[in-house]
Parts: structure tokens; C-alpha cells; sequence
């Protein structure tokens, strides 16, 4: 039996960022023993939650509690003192470093002054033995699976003595059979070793046969906790809730009628890659047509492949009635494909550039005279597109002077500044504000009116609903090429087959 004294608990805990309640009396308990799962949709307030328990972020008011003791967290060290530790998607392991070397980072073992080495060494292995694992000490840590990157992290904070253990999407770059192991072997943890584990994900198939409680937010709080049979479709239904309403129908996007008499523009069958299990679909010019789908689905794996950044294992892409397969982003480019990426910040912009320069990279070699890039002409291309696009700010200067929308506008000067005639858009309005977001809706509409066959990729269900004609779900790498117009969607019909994995859901 646990008794509340071996809890961990967080009680009416509140948060706002800039005035806008993000957690709203929060009531979480992390139990000794057993496995929590934290479900809900981007935005619920899941990470903002973590974050808190993890000691990342501090909470407005509310309290935190171990046991029966107040506790305040100043930063993740502090509450891994306090043992409690946070695994996230992005891994904190050093890749150029090894196993042991990862397990003893920042706290080094010492021997009359020198680093001990063969101590640390030997306690690893000791470790890894006693958690079952297959893994070298001496390996460098780029050199192994993605699953005993995960485990290797799992045992490096058990090490330092957690008892409570956050996981944030461990399965998200899982097969099935990888993922199953993973969550086999936490569950094996919390329940011999007594740790507390809260399990953060989006696919319920994967993780409800370990959870011992379940808990849904949406809007900030808690709507939704079982602790005794767990259904996937009340959790379902939870995560769908009151969303039923759709944006008004006058705010929605004019549907355009794309001519498909003729053969669609964009056809995929059946496409798999290392990530992508069977991917089909069709698009024809002069049509948005949205992708929707939770973290991990393969909505951005998709667009990847199609810009020559992951390569086909399976299946087939025509693009305009050819056989498409391209395997770099040159050759995608050469042949009329145009790629916004979701990170602005890694793979977009190069920050100390100027806007101008930023927008022509992919193309300077048009620009060549006697082998030399004709500056002045470049210049001129790309200012015409960024003045057309509303963009504001210093354009000479380094482009990371500008806000996040005005960049993102530079990003898509380039993707116009290219020609592109497919044009495949992931979460194009993310990180900017409100009037940067119109305007870019105005630039995604003119490019369809344009003719081109744009994807767009979001994350925020009215955004595809205002802008999109057509609607496809991706689920688990899977999109089976079902699309629903838009006047027909509603967000939680969107909400229900992203979650479901069953795109007649959508209606």
C-alpha cells in the first residue's frame, strides 16, 4: 500500500505566462511503485507541468510536497538532489563521449587527486549489469541504439539516486518492438525498485498496458484521472471533450476547386522510409492541402522525404506525372520542390546573414555572371519578394535582428524565390504573433492561387480549418490518404482520429 507520506504531489499549482493562465490549480500525484500516465493535446499544459515538477520552471503559487514536506525547486540539480529527474525527447547524453564518461558527467570520481577511471569504469558496468542492459562502458555513445541511448539515461539518473522519474515521450523514436522493451523494462524499474515514473506520450496503444493511473489535461487542467481500469477511449474522449465547435465558417479559407479531371499533381503510394510505415496521398495544384497529426506521427518525416532529406525504402512518389525520388535537397529544388522547415532557428535562417542573402542562398547560382554571383541582381529578386510580403525591419542587416514572423516571411521569399511548385510548409506561422500569422496566410493562399500544390503542416487545429481546403490525419507513420474538406471538420473530429488512428473520424 503507498501511503501519502512516500508520494510526490503537486497541489493548485498555477501558472501564466505574459497575463494567459497556462496552468490553472493543477492536483498531481507521482506514486512510489507505480507508472502515471500524463496524456492530452499540444497546448494541454503537460510540459509546462513537467517542467514545474522537474524544477525547470517555478509555479506562480500552488506548492509541491515530498511526503509530507514542502519543497521549492531552484533548478534541475536541485531536484535531482531531491531525487527527482526528467528524461526528455531530446537526450542530454554527449554523443563524442563514452558510456561511463556519460554516467559520471559532473560527478567524476577522484583518487588521490586524478580522475579515477578504472572506478568509474567498473562502476558502470556494475551498473549496467544490474539493470540487465547489453551495453559497453567503453562504447562512445553515438555508436549506440537509440533505445540504449534512452535506457542509458533512464540508469543514469536512477544512479544519482531518483525516485521519481519523468519520462516526456520516450517511444517517439521507437519502432513497435524497440518501444515495447523500453516500456517493459521502466515498468520492471518502478515496480522492483520503488520508483515513481509520470510516462508523458501521445500513443495510447503503446503505453496504457503499463500505466497504473491516468491522468488528461486540456486548457491547463486536470479534466480526466483514473486509477483503476483505464480506458483508451475515455481517455480518447477526454482529450476530445467540448472541442465539438469549429471556427466560424466565415473565417475558413474560400474552399478552391482544383481541376481533377486531370492527374493529381502530387501522388504518393504506399511510401515508407526508416520512420514511415505506408504513407499515400494526392494533391493537385491550386489546393492547401493541411497535414494533421500528433508529435511523432511522421507529418515532418514526410516532408523530409519528399525534399531529399530521408531516403524511400518503399513504395512510390509522382510528382506532375513523373516518378519522383529525391535524394538531396538540391535535387529536390531542381525539380520544383520547396521546403519550410519547423525549426526557423536550426535549419532556416543562418543568423548572422543578411535577410536578403538569407533568402537567395538555394538560388545564387541563377544569379551567376562569368562565374560570379551578380549580387546587385540577387538583391533586387529578393527584395521585390520581401516588400510584396509585408516584411518589415532592416533587410540588409543580419536576419536574426528581425522578429520570428518577418523572418519566417524571408524563408518563404525563399521557397517563391526558388519556383517551387510543390511547396511543403511545416508549422509556418510557429513562434510569431498575431498580425505575422495573417500575413502569412495571405502568402499560403496567393501561392495556391498561383497554381502551386501546397502541404501545410500544423499543429493548431483552426489554423487548418481557416486556411486548408482538404485535411489529411497522419497516425504512427501511417496516412492513408483519406481527406475531408474543410467545411465538413470540426476540431474534435480532427482531435479524435489524430488520437484514434482512424481518419473516418474526422466526420
Amino acid at each position: 500500500m503507498n501511503h501519502i507520506n512516500d508520494r510526490y504531489r503537486a497541489r493548485d499549482i498555477r501558472v501564466a505566462f505574459a497575463g494567459v493562465p497556462v496552468l490553472q490549480g493543477v492536483n498531481f500525484d507521482v506514486v512510489p511503485g507505480k507508472i502515471h500516465g500524463l496524456f492530452g493535446h499540444n497546448g494541454a499544459g503537460k510540459s509546462t507541468l513537467l517542467k514545474i515538477l522537474a524544477g525547470v520552471n517555478p509555479q506562480d503559487s500552488g506548492e509541491l510536497l515530498l511526503g509530507d514536506a514542502h519543497v521549492s525547486l531552484s533548478s534541475p540539480r536541485d531536484a535531482l538532489k531531491k531525487g527527482i529527474a526528467c528524461v526528455y525527447q531530446e537526450l542530454r547524453l554527449i554523443p563524442a563521449m563514452t558510456v561511463w564518461q556519460n554516467l559520471f558527467l559532473g560527478r567524476e570520481l577522484r583518487k588521490r587527486g586524478r580522475l579515477d577511471a578504472a572506478g568509474m569504469k567498473a562502476h558502470t558496468r556494475a551498473v549496467l549489469d544490474d539493470y540487465k542492459l547489453t551495453i559497453d562502458p567503453l562504447s562512445l555513445v553515438k555508436d549506440l541504439s537509440h533505445p540504449d541511448k534512452q535506457m542509458l539515461e533512464v540508469v543514469a539518473n536512477l544512479d544519482r539516486k531518483a525516485r521519481f522519474l519523468f519520462l516526456d515521450e520516450p517511444t517517439t523514436a521507437l519502432e513497435g518492438a524497440q518501444a515495447e522493451a523500453l516500456l517493459n523494462a521502466v515498468r520492471k524499474i518502478a515496480r522492483e525498485r520503488h520508483i515513481g515514473v509520470v510516462l508523458v506520450s501521445h500513443k495510447l496503444d503503446e503505453v496504457l498496458g503499463v500505466c497504473d493511473e491516468a491522468t488528461v489535461m486540456c486548457g491547463g487542467k486536470v479534466i480526466y484521472h483514473a486509477d483503476r481500469d483505464i480506458r483508451k477511449q475515455d481517455i480518447i474522449d477526454a482529450i476530445v471533450g467540448d472541442a465539438g465547435a469549429s471556427i466560424d465558417t466565415a473565417e475558413r479559407a474560400v474552399a478552391r476547386q482544383p481541376d481533377r479531371v486531370s492527374a493529381p499533381f502530387l501522388d504518393v503510394k504506399g511510401l515508407a522510409t526508416d520512420r514511415l510505415r505506408a504513407v499515400s496521398l494526392e494533391a493537385w495544384p491550386g489546393e492547401i492541402v493541411g497535414i494533421y497529426g500528433l508529435a511523432g506521427a511522421g507529418r515532418t518525416r514526410f516532408c523530409r522525404t519528399l525534399y531529399g532529406l530521408e531516403k524511400i525504402v518503399g513504395g512510390r512518389v509522382r510528382l506532375a506525372g513523373k516518378d519522383y525520388a529525391a535524394t538531396t535537397p538540391a535535387q529536390a529544388i531542381r525539380e520544383g520542390v520547396g521546403y519550410l522547415t519547423e525549426e526557423r532557428k536550426k535549419d532556416g535562417i543562418v543568423p548572422l546573414m543578411s535577410s536578403l542573402t538569407n533568402a537567395t542562398l538555394p538560388i545564387l547560382r541563377r544569379f551567376r555572371k562569368h562565374a560570379l554571383v551578380d549580387h546587385k541582381e540577387a538583391t533586387l529578386s529578393a527584395r521585390a519578394i520581401l516588400d510584396e510580403m509585408n516584411t518589415r525591419g532592416d533587410l540588409r542587416g543580419p536576419i536574426k535582428s528581425l522578429s520570428g514572423g518577418n523572418q519566417q516571411k524571408v524563408l518563404l521569399a525563399r521557397v517563391i524565390g526558388q519556383d517551387a511548385q510543390l511547396v511543403l510548409l511545416d508549422e509556418p506561422t510557429k513562434g510569431v504573433d498575431i498580425g505575422a500569422k495573417a500575413d502569412i496566410y495571405a502568402i499560403i493562399r496567393r501561392m495556391a492561387a498561383e497554381g502551386r500544390c501546397v502541404l501545410v503542416i500544423s499543429s493548431e487545429e483552426e489554423e487548418l480549418l481557416e486556411i486548408a481546403d482538404r485535411v489529411l490525419v497522419f497516425h504512427q507513420g501511417i496516412c492513408d490518404g483519406t481527406a475531408v474538406g474543410t467545411s465538413e471538420l470540426t476540431v474534435a473530429g480532427l482531435r479524435k482520429a489524430a488520437w484514434s488512428g482512424h481518419a473516418a473520424a474526422m466526420q
